[in-house]
């Protein structure tokens, strides 16, 4: 293929270094000046103390986080969510130097809580439209990167679509190599046999292959490696991990000097469980301020309504499995608080009347945000089930326990999609854990504001 040139890759990071350390310092001093012009103006040191701290920490903080990391490859949800942690420990950090050299009373609160939101928006955008406009355009203007595919199944087909999809990734597609024969089924696209990769690679200049192969062609693997030793091709394995359908990681991790293919793990772990953690703080004391009124006037419903206690503690399952009390406001006669309990249902003669409103209302469940500042909950996740309902469903439905390698949450994406409340037969637990495991497959900080949105304008005051 003819390329009219082509952006080191290498040079990509640099330039979003700069340009990030850049919009950051920008964007502050474009809040200050409009917002706080006249405290600020004429005090030159001050100016210049703020533009050198400020670019000094994004450049190392968001190199802490890893925004850089594998950043063409990496999609704009995950680059999003690096880009926002990364803020969250400038800003958690500027705090402490204003504490510490006691400077903080030179600064403008709200122009520094301005920055902190309107700064990751504008960066996140940039990343979109350089990934989906400039990228598109280097790949039409032949600045990609070459890629072959070794392997015409699902997995090669679906690494071609991606690409195709994704022009920030910076990749092009030459063909593929049929691994039976040198047809690939008729496809255009077919290069020929996979025996023939090796010095179609090194004669084309080739600089990705991707062997989308399954994993008992080990004869066949070590001979494609040993043919692609003499080219500068970079090589990806993409194995068939069809028969691990609750895969959770597909990561890299090295363990005792050897390498292992992380099949299994919680995707809050390292950075991201700090992100989640700063998330459910943050969200949780929020609402919790918004909502405090309400719940006081819950509080005084239930007194004057029915004997007994506002609130009741049930145990739960939580994160790893371990039991926790969960927080709700009393919506029974009767205040069934141990492991063993029969679980509410229709027109159920314990409810009082003010109960079932509340319950109707998913009212009663706004106790929970003390059980997420608290640290056993979160925000967003698995609904926590009753103890007596793990040990039935563990048994009949598989993968049920994935959902404990995260914190429960007030609300997740089964309950948008309309799997809450009483468990009428074995199907609705099973369409329940798969979206469950769903949300732990792809959670972002994105996804779970979508939840949050859907969880107000399907559930609040519904009636």
């Amino acid at each position: 293929m003819n390329r009219k040139f082509r952006v080191p890759a290498g040079m990509l990071k640099p330039v979003h270094r700069i340009l990030d350390a850049a919009f950051g310092v920008g964007v502050l001093l474009v809040l200050y000046f409009y917002f706080w012009p006249q405290p600020f103006a004429g005090k030159s040191p001050q100016i210049a103390l703020l533009i050198v701290t400020t670019t000094v920490l994004i450049l190392s903080n968001f190199q802490m986080v890893g925004v850089y990391k594998d950043w063409a490859s990496s999609d704009i949800v995950s680059e999003c969510n690096r880009i926002i942690l990364g803020v969250f420990f400038v800003f958690a950090t500027m705090l402490m130097l204003g504490y510490f050299f006691k400077v903080s009373s030179l600064y403008s609160r709200r122009v520094i809580l301005l920055w902190l939101f309107i700064w990751p928006a504008v960066i996140c955008s940039e990343r979109f439209l350089v990934k989906k406009i400039f990228f598109k355009w280097l790949l039409d203007n032949g600045g990609s990167t070459s890629v072959v595919i070794a392997g015409t199944g699902k997995i090669g087909a679906s690494l071609a679509d991606w690409i195709s999809d994704n022009p920030w990734a910076g990749m092009r597609v030459e063909g593929f190599f049929d691994p039976e024969d040198s047809h690939c089924g008729g496809s255009s696209f077919c290069l020929g046999s996979i025996d023939e990769l090796p010095k179609y690679v090194k004669n084309n200049n080739i600089q990705l292959v991707y062997l989308a192969l399954p994993m008992r062609e080990e004869p066949l693997l070590n001979k494609l490696l040993h043919g692609l030793e003499d080219s500068t091709a970079q090589v990806f394995f993409f194995p068939d991990m069809s028969l691990f359908k609750h895969l959770m990681g597909g990561d890299v991790a090295r363990v005792a000097g050897q390498t292992a293919i992380v099949l299994r793990s919680s995707p809050f772990a390292g950075v991201s469980g700090v992100l989640k953690r700063s998330e459910d703080l943050i969200l949780g004391f929020l609402i919790l301020l918004a909502i405090f009124p309400v719940m006081l006037l819950i509080a005084l419903g239930l007194k004057l309504t029915s004997k007994g206690p506002v609130f009741f503690k049930q145990w739960r399952y939580g994160l790893e499995g371990e039991p926790f009390q969960i927080f709700k406001f009393r919506t029974m006669k009767v205040l069934e608080d141990g492991y063993d309990f029969v679980p509410a249902t229709e027109n159920d003669a314990r409810i009082t009347r003010f109960g079932s409103f509340l319950r109707k209302n998913s009212l009663d469940e706004l106790p929970q945000f003390l059980n997420v500042l608290k640290g056993n909950m979160s925000v967003v996740g698995p609904r926590p089930h009753a103890v007596k309902m793990n040990e039935e469903y563990r048994r009949l439905v598989s993968g049920y326990m994935l959902r404990h390698i995260s914190k429960p949450g007030i609300t997740g994406l089964a309950q948008i999609n309309g799997y809450k409340g009483e468990v009428h037969n074995d199907e609705d637990m099973k369409k329940r854990i798969s979206y469950d495991i769903e949300y732990l497959q792809n959670w972002s900080v994105f996804l779970d504001l979508e939840i949050i949105v859907k969880t107000i304008f399907k559930f609040a005051w519904r009636q």
